[in-house]
């Protein structure tokens, strides 16, 4: 019942109904966004004291949880993974954010307000692992957007080059700091892709909770995104996540990501046909990440070996 590409779509979309189809979409998100070290991430005690590793496993399972209904029992859209307004938490993690807690005791939907929350970019699991101990850092989140939704690749810093993250003075702010840092050439290259992008998460502190000031200082969330199909200026991380999932430099990204994690090896010059064949029925599907699933089975990549047994 596989020799046709019919036949072998007929059972992709059979095996995708069985529970293990959820255990593996979430390992691929596990793998691409790296967010289940969450629960060993150390925070200042002083500054987040509430702060534990009980909070990052909530965390985990929140986005887990979000993850697995937006694609199996939601509409299965990047667009709705990237911007839908609710997320699935309990009442301890409901207290950890400060929102409103959903019905129940155990993990249920939970209404977030569309002004502040847009989807992966507004989890707590992306927001803390890209952050300092004691503060956010607008250069990790750019860098998250950078590589793993635009697939552009960041060169490491030079080896003389100090990392340290700049110490924000009374009455200042992260931003203010990094634009001074920003301004040593050696550093000014990368910084330039990276935090004008991620200044736009500066709502969320360095815990994944949305805040208005930073030290009493007020926030400015105001960024820039260039470099691709969607560049211009945005104000927060809501802006950003639409312009993100407008993008067919998104699409063509995430398309890639499956294609690295389902065929198990890094494309070269010769999958060019079928990098655009699978981001096509992503398109077509209306971004819908099932269909890009079973596209991945319908591809010459797929089906066929090269001559001599490789892959």
């Amino acid at each position: 019942a596989l020799e046709t590409r019919g036949e072998i779509e007929a059972q992709a979309r059979r095996m995708l109904e069985h529970p293990n189809a959820r255990a593996a979409v979430a390992e691929f998100h596990k793998q691409w966004l790296d967010y289940e070290r969450v629960a060993n991430v150390a925070k200042d005690a002083e500054a987040y004291p509430d702060w534990s590793a009980d909070v990052g496993a909530l965390m985990r399972q929140e986005t887990e949880s979000f993850i697995e209904h937006v694609i199996f029992d939601d509409d299965g859209s990047m667009t709705t993974l990237l911007t839908a307004p609710y997320s699935y938490m309990n009442p301890a993690l409901s207290a950890f954010y400060g929102v409103q807690p959903g019905a129940g005791e155990g993990f249920t939907r939970v209404e977030l307000d569309p002004k502040r929350h847009a989807g992966l970019l507004t989890m707590g699991t992306l927001l803390t692992v890209s952050s300092h101990t004691n503060q956010t850092s607008p250069t990790l989140r750019g860098r998250l957007v950078r590589e793993q939704l635009l697939c552009d690749i960041v060169p490491p810093p030079k080896a003389d080059v100090d990392i340290t993250a700049p110490q924000v003075a009374p009455g200042s702010t992260l931003r203010e700091e990094l634009a001074q840092h920003a301004k040593d050439p050696s550093c000014a290259g990368c910084h330039t892709m990276m935090d004008p992008i991620g200044f736009g998460f500066e709502s969320f502190d360095t815990v994944g909770r949305f805040r208005s000031d930073e030290g009493g200082v007020p926030v400015d969330a105001s960024g820039e995104i260039f470099g691709s199909d969607v560049d211009g200026p945005f104000n927060g991380v809501v802006e950003l996540a639409a312009k993100l999932a407008d993008s067919e430099d998104v699409q063509a990204c995430y398309a890639k990501q499956w294609f690295r994690y389902g065929y198990g090896r890094v494309e070269d010059e010769a999958d060019a046909c079928t990098l655009a064949e699978i981001r096509e029925k992503l398109d077509e599907s209306g971004g819908n990440i099932r269909e890009l699933l079973v596209a991945l089975t319908q591809t010459d990549a797929f089906l066929y070996r090269r001559a001599g047994g490789a892959p």
